[in-house]
């Protein structure tokens, strides 16, 4: 399995305070905070629904192990030779992926030990982005059975509001009139976000097929 930690937080939202009251033609009188937590509540929905960083923040990636082959997801009967597929890759789950810190591993005494950069390149233009292993080399071997490796890069679309996609800020301020249009709703009702939000923030998605031990789908955890 796999997790994702937030080593560094984003220093902005994606929607400034004042535009989202004059969206919702809210008065001064209304407390800033309330405002605040419907930003933050509307950017973790659509970064979850997305599996996008918003606004740049360093994320670390921890795996628990490495499978070098690939078992690729067959349909129909295959008449042909059993072929085995070598993995040379690890996908890192939040995108978009700017650089790669470092990569670091653990054996089963706790040592740490740092993965030679010139072992592998960090391939951000591909997403999701991956480590891909350079000619020769292989991927460290005798990791402890928990977060053997951990992956520590900068991930986001920049670091200034104006940087996040205009259709994603678009989505993130109908979420937020969904949400205070409904404050208060009996916590017993359903009530569905316009299909307009996820036709926003669909194009943006990262979309994967197949799963592995490191080829993660991401959940949630980059807020």
């Amino acid at each position: 399995m796999s997790g994702i930690t937030v080593v560094t937080k984003p220093a902005d939202e994606p929607l400034g305070l004042t535009e989202v009251k004059d969206f919702l033609r809210l008065d001064d009188q209304i407390d800033d905070s309330f405002v605040r937590a419907f930003i933050i509540a509307a950017r973790e929905f659509a970064e979850n629904y997305t599996g996008k960083a918003f606004i740049t923040r360093t994320v670390k990636f921890s795996i628990d192990g490495i499978s070098e082959v690939d078992s690729g997801l067959w349909e129909g009967m295959k008449t042909g030779p059993y072929m085995t597929y070598y993995n040379d890759y690890i996908e890192l789950p939040v995108a978009p992926a700017i650089a790669v810190s470092s990569i670091v591993y653990y054996d089963d005494a706790d040592t740490q030990s740092t993965w030679a950069s010139s072992a592998y390149y960090a391939d951000t233009v591909r997403e999701p982005a991956r480590i891909v292993l350079r000619d020769g080399q292989s991927f460290p071997t005798n990791l402890r059975k928990a977060n053997g490796m951990e992956i520590t890069y900068t991930a986001g679309y920049g670091s200034n509001p104006t940087d996040v996609p205009e259709a994603i800020r678009v989505a993130m301020l109908q979420y937020i009139v969904h949400m205070y249009e409904h404050r208060g709703d009996d916590e017993g009702k359903a009530v569905e976000f316009p299909p307009l939000i996820r036709s926003l923030l669909q194009p943006y998605k990262t979309m994967r097929y197949g799963d592995s031990p490191y080829m993660a789908t991401y959940k949630s955890g980059i807020a």
